[in-house]
């Protein structure tokens, strides 16, 4: 690969990572949990300070677009036990995670309206998170994210 100063001349772009699904509730979310298909897997799921927290991450992270689309399709066919749990939520954030790059071009993602449109109206909001090049994958020490 190289010596280490021509690693750290390497070009990197920035990309996208992933999109966390992250669920704020004063009620157990484990009912919504059984109703989510094989593309959703569970990141987090726990009660901090009386709060349940449920962070979900679709399985084909490579776009986000296709994450927001799987996100959407499952949480709109959600029977009515589980859209009463998601209604109740106190926050649902649809966080999208980016790894800043070193070199030109900028990431640029657009997220379509009728995507917008279609969080809004499941009551949702957009997240936005870029991680310090080289960074994404490390352990932050108390710095606020979409799990604070």
């Amino acid at each position: 690969m190289g010596t280490r100063q021509q690693r750290e001349h390497m070009v990197t772009l920035s990309h996208f990572l992933n999109l966390d699904l992250v669920l704020r509730s004063k009620s157990d979310l484990t009912e919504l949990i059984a109703h989510l298909d094989q593309g959703v897997y569970v990141l987090h799921h726990q009660e901090h300070e009386q709060e349940f927290l449920l962070v979900l991450e679709t399985t084909d992270a490579l776009d986000p677009i296709v994450c927001t689309e799987q996100f959407l399709t499952v949480i709109e066919a959600l029977p009515e036990p589980a859209k009463a749990l998601w209604n109740g939520c106190t926050s649902r954030t649809f966080s999208y995670g980016s790894e800043g790059g070193r070199e030109f071009p900028a990431l640029d993602i657009t997220i379509p309206a009728d995507l917008v449109l279609r969080i809004a109206a499941l009551g949702a909001a957009i997240g936005i998170t870029v991680y310090p090049h080289g960074n994404a994958g490390a352990e932050r020490k108390d710095e606020p994210d979409a799990l604070s």
